[in-house]
């Protein structure tokens, strides 16, 4: 409790409620709960986009950049092997380009569906597609680069252009 003035009687004012520092009695602390709720709002949304049947992308991939497949790059010493899972997409749309430093893949997928149901005829198509550019920890050579795909995971392999020796991990003790 503040105490009073002795010359006037009155008591000094206090700043409780108006906390510019955060806290309950902030009065911006909506602003930040605004942007949680929207948040949660677009993840639902493309959540559900991306659920949808026959998609590889969401109508909302440019807020976080267009799905991308899940890469895995081993290092085997005489050569770099990239796995990439790519469902739905027929060899025949994958376009693979390499350079001594640097590994790009490209997708497009489409599809047509038509068909009647209780004399209704409906008609869909969809496209998607993706674009990875990925950078390589060492130099290969682009020309020898082999690349096979089955059931949906394509395996890339990059010889190195100076073979190194694999890569193994060396247990340390701590003292």
């Amino acid at each position: 409790m503040m105490r009073k003035n002795k010359d006037t009687d009155i008591a000094p004012k206090t700043n409780e409620g108006l906390s510019l520092r955060g806290g309950p009695s902030d009065p911006f602390a909506w602003f930040g709960d605004m942007d949680r709720w929207f948040e949660e709002m677009r993840r639902d949304f493309d959540r559900a986009w991306i659920s949808w049947p026959g998609t590889l992308a969401s109508p909302f991939a440019g807020i976080d950049g267009p799905r991308a497949p899940a890469l895995d790059v081993r290092d085997t010493g005489a050569e770099l092997v990239v796995t990439a899972e790519v469902p739905g997409v027929p060899k025949e749309n994958l376009e693979i380009e390499a350079t001594p430093d640097a590994l790009e893949i490209k997708a497009e997928a489409q599809g047509q569906r038509e068909g009647t149901n209780d004399g209704y005829v409906y008609r869909e198509r969809n496209y998607s597609g993706f674009h990875r550019m990925l950078t390589l920890p060492a130099d290969v050579a682009p020309d020898k680069a082999t690349a096979k795909m089955e059931n949906g995971v394509l395996e890339i392999h990059l010889p190195k252009q100076e073979p190194t020796p694999a890569r193994t991990a060396v247990k340390v003790k701590v003292q």
